[in-house]
């Protein structure tokens, strides 16, 4: 009996899932985003920014899905930090060596300074 199609396809993502871990950094600023947006625009504000950023994560678990490097982090010799956009933040994240799990090392908001936050991580050794 040939197998159906469909258990094909639902097998085939299952294997392809990588695994989302997050940094304590990661979770104090997400933290800190949605805390502003609750304490500035309410409590579904914040809970539809979480939503949104969440669900573009959860995304990360396929290996097809390809980000982009960090320019500014390429420039001083670090080419292991991807960016995510989801604007008007950026999710940077890690994929570890055998590719099975996404480390979320921070969420910036894109209309800071990123060139400059993303040095006080390097030079706090948070990447």
């Amino acid at each position: 009996m040939k197998p159906q199609r469909k258990y094909l396809r639902r097998h085939w993502v299952e294997k392809a899932m990588r695994k989302i871990e997050w940094t304590p950094d990661g979770i104090d600023s997400l933290n800190e985003i949605l805390e502003y947006y609750r304490d500035r625009a309410g409590e579904n504000i914040s809970n539809t920014i979480y939503d949104k950023i969440m669900k573009e994560i959860e995304l990360l678990k396929l290996e097809e899905i390809k980000t982009k490097q960090t320019q500014e982090l390429k420039d001083i010799g670090i080419f292991d930090v991807y960016e995510l956009a989801v604007k008007p933040w950026k999710v940077y994240y890690k994929i570890s060596k055998n590719n099975k799990k996404v480390y979320v090392l921070f969420v910036l908001d894109g209309r800071r300074n990123l060139e400059e936050l993303l040095m006080s991580k390097v030079i706090d050794n948070k990447i």
